[in-house]
């Protein structure tokens, strides 16, 4: 089934933003972990992999991005990008930053969408812990994009990601769909989606 998204078209908090892939390289060097940071031990690590079908060769990329005292002051970590091989992807990663983490897909067959595709943790009317199916998530209005973290050693999530047709900057293009079909713990905001697909053109501040 084709499932025509306008997140482009009807949404201000995305429109004229610039993209996130840009933002992300704005990002001042003060906001990432200082070389001369004290060693942590293993226990403060974990291990997150993703498995997912389907999904051969997708980009992932982890961003934690939170607000500080200062409104004009965010702090923001990124991971590098990883791609899906054998139906998973593993980041090893301080665990403080699974707390307000969000999480971006890039398909092989993505046409120009004009933003990222970013992981829904939890649907409007879900609780953690229920199941969601594609069927379901396309009726969604909400989700966040943050979640709300792990301090285990070892965590997998499955994750799912398909293709849909949505309306991209010129023309409609293949988009894509990604969300989890376990509910997971998740923190505000929650933000205006189209058919399910949550995109984002900045980096996702969490509260």
């Amino acid at each position: 089934m084709t499932h025509l998204t306008t997140v482009l078209a009807r949404t201000t908090a995305l429109a004229g933003a610039a993209v996130l892939a840009g933002s992300l390289a704005s990002v001042p060097a003060q906001a990432q972990p200082a070389p001369a940071e004290p060693e942590r031990s293993a226990a403060a690590r974990t291990t997150l992999t993703f498995t997912v079908d389907d999904c051969e060769g997708c980009e992932v990329q982890l961003v934690n991005a939170r607000s500080t005292l200062d409104a004009d002051v965010v702090h923001v970590w990124q991971s590098r990008t990883k791609q899906v091989r054998d139906e998973e992807v593993t980041f090893t990663i301080p665990a403080r930053r699974t707390w307000g983490m969000s999480a971006t897909v890039v398909p092989p067959w993505e046409g120009f969408t004009g933003y990222r595709t970013t992981v829904a943790w939890r649907y409007n009317g879900e609780r953690v812990g229920d199941t969601v199916t594609l069927d379901e998530a396309v009726t969604k209005t909400k989700a966040s994009a943050c979640w709300e973290g792990v301090r285990s050693r070892e965590v997998v999530v499955p994750l799912v990601v398909e293709k849909v047709r949505v309306r991209g900057q010129k023309k409609e293009v293949d988009g894509s769909i990604a969300f989890v079909p376990t509910t997971q713990s998740w923190l505000a905001p929650m933000r205006r989606v189209w058919d399910g697909v949550l995109g984002s053109q900045d980096v996702n501040i969490c509260r």
